[in-house]
């Protein structure tokens, strides 16, 4: 891996991550008044049927309604994202816990890794996110992508979206969990109600992508991101992960003349990286492979920013392949590829013009 890419990440791990891992999480007491009478109802999907124990699948949809949480509460914590003093918030995750789970009682950030960021909500007041910063830093953004809003009265209304946790402690129990957000401490708000979760496919499971396309763009890359930065690289909409690092993707278009080899292949799916709290994050979507008379390109939408993620993209061509058009082939294994330069965003610069990890695909 170049040296200029562990020093522009590892700067920014620092810069980022840094100062939060000496101020270590400030332990509140209960607030008073209505955060001790705190509870949750679970719903299916109509809003109105009570849960119970009826069986719930990956894609299925759980409405929690809340009430009795304290909008002025949990104001200790982490300093980011949310500043010290604002009050940081709930999260309400479906998942699986250990047994002893609660911040309360000092367990490990571990025995709660049985969740998926997509299946968590962020419950806090609109004035509280208001008061969150969004310069230099869009910390305002981190929260808003999972946040539902708590009224003044302490109630709220998230839906989650059943997902398997790609983790599961020993003994982990599913269920719906709250708990006080971005490390503050609050007993009086986790809470917990059992679910039964059946992970055999259901009506709403999300297809599995093929993995037409394998890339893993560059040697080390999930790595970094995920040690350096302390954050992690996710797939959705026809994308996934692999455990090897490679970035997969499903074939959506063939429009190679199989005469000539000459054309385009498109490939569907998107692809999340990003730092520990989202300061940092960029996405790369949709790639195809472009067999052209001055070579083959491989293009992809991309962030115009370092914070932006997929909100605002554009495409480029990320990297030429070393293999020229070849009429009637659909089938290429670990081609070699070098980046394009410059790149985008500027957090990939340093790999403009080096070696990027080797590109199989198949059409």
């Amino acid at each position: 891996m170049s040296l200029r890419v562990r020093v522009l990440l590892g700067s920014l791990s620092a810069a980022l991550i840094g100062s939060v891992a000496v101020a270590g999480p400030a332990a509140a007491a209960p607030a008073a008044g209505t955060a001790a009478s705190a509870r949750i109802e679970l719903f299916a999907a109509d809003g109105t049927t009570p849960l119970g124990t009826s069986a719930v699948h990956e894609g299925d949809r759980i409405v929690v309604h809340g009430t009795g949480f304290d909008p002025n509460a949990n104001t200790g914590g982490l300093p980011v994202p949310v500043p010290p003093g604002v009050p940081h918030g709930t999260f309400v995750a479906f998942g699986a816990f250990a047994p002893q789970w609660r911040p309360s009682q000092d367990a490990p950030a571990e025995s709660r890794v049985g969740q998926q960021r997509s299946a968590t909500a962020w419950v806090m007041s609109e004035d509280a996110l208001n008061r969150v910063p969004d310069a230099p830093f869009d910390f305002r953004r981190t929260i808003r992508q999972q946040w539902v809003p708590l009224a003044g009265d302490g109630s709220f209304t998230a839906t989650l979206t059943v997902k398997k946790p790609a983790t599961v402690p020993a003994d982990a129990a599913y269920g719906v969990y709250t708990y006080a957000a971005a490390e503050a401490v609050n007993a009086a708000e986790e809470l917990s109600v059992p679910v039964n979760f059946d992970p055999s496919p259901g009506p709403n499971a999300p297809a599995t992508p093929t993995q037409d396309l394998l890339w893993a763009f560059a040697p080390g890359y999930k790595d970094l991101v995920k040690r350096t930065t302390q954050g992690s690289v996710a797939g959705s909409d026809g994308a996934t992960v692999r455990g090897d690092g490679r970035l997969t993707f499903e074939l959506d278009a063939d429009e190679v003349d199989p005469s000539t080899g000459l054309g385009t292949v498109r490939y569907r799916g998107t692809v999340v990286s990003y730092t520990r709290f989202h300061l940092a994050e960029i996405a790369l979507a949709n790639p195809w492979v472009e067999f052209t008379p001055e070579g083959t390109f491989l293009s992809a939408e991309t962030s115009d920013g370092n914070m932006v993620g997929t909100d605002r993209m554009n495409r480029i061509r990320f990297a030429q392949l070393d293999t020229p058009a070849k009429a009637g082939a659909t089938e290429f294994t670990d081609v070699p590829a070098r980046f394009a330069a410059p790149l985008q965003p500027s957090i990939l610069l340093p790999y403009s013009g080096q070696q990027a990890a080797p590109v199989t695909f198949r059409y």
